[in-house]
């Protein structure tokens, strides 16, 4: 039961305990490492249009919106309390004009949220309740030849490895007719994995 209420804190941070969860994901070493891993693996455009999907304390947008001259990153949260706390840390790049925040779910984007060269999300997969569905879902909101990166690094209470994380996205993301599907590797202990796929670019007949 303890395990559970600890599982549902950092997938939906809420309350006193919300707190506790966000903190320690905002100052935990190895999360914090992962998150500019990530920032630099996705090495954005300067034009480019971005959305991170469950971002957490905002720890990898504010690697990402420094690097936009005119683009700009939207910003999705089931939790209103890690919005809060990530837009507080990205107070900067709001006021720019380069980050947007919403409240909404992953699994039923806003219709407005469309058209991206990038999508990411950090540790989100493994919450979701029809992940095939879901990973569709994203793909069908990138532009074309957008890129779709889903990130996986353990948490102390998951029995599935990074490799079994990576084989699992990576036959999802072949499911729904993603191109360049592979991963990368994080050296970390114990490692996380970045596993890419691409929209293909239909060409005008």
């Amino acid at each position: 039961m303890i395990k559970q209420r600890v599982i549902q804190q950092f997938q939906h941070p809420r309350g006193l305990l919300g707190r506790l969860a966000g903190r320690v994901m905002a100052t935990r070493s190895t999360n914090v490492e992962r998150n500019r891993w990530i920032a630099a693996k996705l090495d954005p455009a300067p034009d480019a249009r971005i959305l991170e999907i469950g971002h957490g304390p905002g720890l990898a947008i504010a690697e990402l919106w420094p690097r936009l001259t005119n683009g700009h990153i939207d910003a999705v949260e089931v939790s209103d309390l890690m919005s809060r706390t990530a837009a507080r840390r990205n107070r900067a790049g709001v006021d720019a004009g380069r980050i947007r925040f919403h409240v909404a779910d992953a699994q039923q984007l806003p219709a407005p949220l469309d058209g991206y060269d990038i999508i990411f999300g950090v540790n989100v997969s493994m919450f979701w309740n029809d992940p095939s569905a879901t990973t569709a879902h994203l793909a069908d909101r990138l532009a074309p030849g957008g890129e779709l990166v889903l990130v996986y690094m353990p948490p102390p209470t998951s029995d599935t490895s990074a490799d079994a994380m990576a084989a699992k996205l990576e036959t999802l993301f072949d499911g729904i007719a993603l191109t360049q599907v592979h991963h990368d590797t994080m050296p970390f202990e114990p490692p996380a994995v970045a596993v890419h796929g691409r929209r293909p670019i239909v060409a005008q007949a």
